[in-house]
């Protein structure tokens, strides 16, 4: 009998190159989104960025 290839942990075995992609870029977006407030943050400072009540927007 041929050995079949051990699957990633991460990574289900019924997983196609598309969900592949969308996961890497979903990943992508957050990790830049990140990005942006903690350049924001360190460039303007805590208090500036999230003003007092900031969460009473939504």
């Amino acid at each position: 009998m041929p050995r079949r290839p051990k699957a990633s942990k991460s990574v289900s075995p019924a997983a196609t190159p598309e969900q592949l992609e969308r996961r890497r870029q979903v990943r992508g977006l957050l990790l830049l989104a990140l990005a942006a407030i903690v350049f924001a943050i360190l460039r303007a400072g805590l208090h500036r960025v999230f003003t007092t009540g900031w969460w009473r927007l939504w």
